[in-house]
């Protein structure tokens, strides 16, 4: 297949030395330079991110700067794919790396199995200390070792995504209401956007391939427990509106369950965590993370649906 096959896309807010960074390893792909394009995309920075862009390009003549200024990474990543010429929308988070042959890997894909979504596994890397209890699959994606078509039940991340550009236009991008905004942590436009391919066009392929990887910036603050713990909070949240987000109402099942989370979410951190395997988790963060914050997430989930519960009550 010949032509401008790829259209990355990378969106970005503030953090100017981190997209200098990706913006290296995906200008030096060994994929010709005449296959794809880059889109920068500024989410309405203060910093000098405009200045790393225009450095870029100065040596690169297939990187392209656009400014977005309505808050939001789903917006952001929307505005991009309207600006893209590629047969091919290819997302990578501004805090991401790709190895040289990332790009010759997804060409791979493309003449093997045409599929209308796919990406890959991403891996962690560090700029700070990893405290010694943190594992790198706490922020990792790994799906397995062989390529293929997805489970159903299985997601691919927007940092590592690839879809075709018609596909991306029919669903008419990542919904707005997801993703996050600025600072404010949101989750879930990448599995909603599968989850509409999967619907709507069930003929559409949705492939995986483990050579197709990225390596993930983990922050400090990631590696922070109450941080995380506020994180899965509102992972859950996030989980009710992509899942229960049409079912608002409480039932009997959902007011128990809100009134019971938090009592066993005290007892896995006082005799579960007493009471845990070593072996298995040999730090107390690790069972906090790996068990009790899965209560966490349950809070976090009915608790948003029970506010949904009064946003209905006031609307009427």
């Amino acid at each position: 297949m010949s032509g401008l096959l790829f259209s990355v896309i990378i969106c970005t807010y503030n953090r100017a030395d981190l997209l200098a960074q990706a913006l290296e390893t995906v200008c030096q792909q060994t994929l010709p330079k005449e296959r794809y394009e880059i889109i920068v995309v500024d989410n309405n920075s203060t910093d000098h991110t405009s200045e790393v862009v225009k450095r870029c390009q100065a040596a690169y003549s297939n990187v392209f700067y656009y400014l977005d200024q309505e808050a939001g990474s789903s917006h952001a990543r929307n505005w991009g794919a309207r600006k893209a010429r590629g047969q091919y929308l290819a997302f990578l988070d501004d805090d991401c790396k790709a190895p040289e042959g990332w790009l010759a890997v997804a060409v791979e894909v493309v003449d093997r199995a045409a599929p209308g979504v796919f990406g890959g596994p991403y891996y962690p890397f560090y700029m700070t200390e990893k405290p010694k209890w943190y594992k790198d699959e706490y922020a990792s994606l790994n799906l397995g070792n062989t390529a293929g078509v997805l489970a159903p039940t299985q997601h691919l991340s927007s940092g590592n995504m690839l879809i075709k550009r018609s596909i991306f236009e029919q669903a008419k991008g990542f919904r707005t209401d997801l993703g996050l905004v600025g600072k404010q942590i949101g989750y879930g436009e990448d599995t909603m956007l599968v989850e509409w391919v999967r619907t709507n066009l069930p003929q559409a392929m949705i492939y995986y391939e483990p050579r197709l990887f990225v390596y993930h910036l983990v922050r400090a603050e990631k590696m922070d427990l109450s941080k995380m713990m506020k994180r899965r909070f509102i992972h859950g949240r996030y989980s009710y509106l992509m899942s229960d987000g049409g079912q608002p109402g409480m039932r009997l099942r959902h007011i128990a369950g809100l009134l019971a989370a938090p009592l066993l979410f005290l007892s896995s951190c006082t005799l579960g965590l007493t009471l845990r395997s070593r072996q298995q988790y040999p730090y107390a963060q690790n069972y906090l993370y790996e068990k009790a914050f899965y209560w966490v997430g349950v809070m976090g989930r009915l608790s948003e649906r029970l506010r949904a519960v009064f946003k209905r009550e006031d609307r009427e």
